[in-house]
């Protein structure tokens, strides 16, 4: 056997080590129920240049703002019509304008964040439970994210997680929500289509 097939032996093996070490410490910690943390503890690593700055990019889109607009004039006008006192105060429009649906103060004021679309990080967010550490090897990055899965992380990420962000997405971006306008046309106009439901993780991608 030549060098160049023990190197590669070599690899496959720890490759392999790897991942059952990962396996077996999401197995350890798969019984704890996750619960929501917050952008906040996201914002720790993900407020970054070095990799790619998912926290800005969400701070500055629509969905940091979700919750204010149940307080500006077409979220009282929207609440009004449907017989609401308070919209921020409603968990019928409280379910779409924020992570958890309103039911988690720490997620409450923060809009749709992050673990709206990738599950509450209680277990997964410590950054060796779904991020690579070290080798960036590809057989290495799925078994970490396979276990950050494991651990309460949903799988909508890349092109084979399509249908599960379609699920995700029209959960609340669907014409029949209650806020959704009453001109047919208009309503047609915002509704998302599975072309851009496809290109979201690509937006703000975690740069390796």
């Amino acid at each position: 056997m030549d060098t160049n097939d023990k190197c590669a032996r070599t690899r496959l093996v720890m490759y392999a080590v790897a991942a059952s070490l990962v396996f077996a410490a999401a197995a350890a910690v798969a019984k704890v129920e996750p619960t929501y943390v917050g952008t906040g503890r996201c914002k720790i690593c993900h407020d970054s240049d070095n990799l790619g700055n998912q926290y800005r990019i969400w701070a500055l889109s629509p969905h940091a703002k979700a919750v204010q607009v149940l307080a500006g004039e077409r979220g009282r006008a929207v609440a009004q019509k449907l017989g609401i006192d308070n919209a921020q105060e409603s968990l019928a429009c409280l379910r779409c304008h924020t992570t958890g649906g309103g039911a988690n103060e720490k997620t409450r004021a923060e809009g749709v964040g992050c673990e709206a679309c990738h599950g509450p990080g209680s277990v997964y967010n410590d950054f060796s439970n779904h991020a690579t550490m070290g080798s960036g090897e590809r057989p290495y990055q799925k078994a970490v994210y396979r276990k950050a899965i494991s651990l309460g992380m949903k799988p909508v990420l890349g092109p084979d997680a399509v249908k599960a962000r379609e699920k995700l997405c029209t959960h609340c971006h669907a014409i029949d929500r209650p806020c959704a306008p009453e001109d047919s046309e208009l309503r047609k106009r915002q509704q998302l289509p599975l072309q851009v439901i496809a290109d979201i993780p690509f937006s703000h991608p975690v740069r390796r």
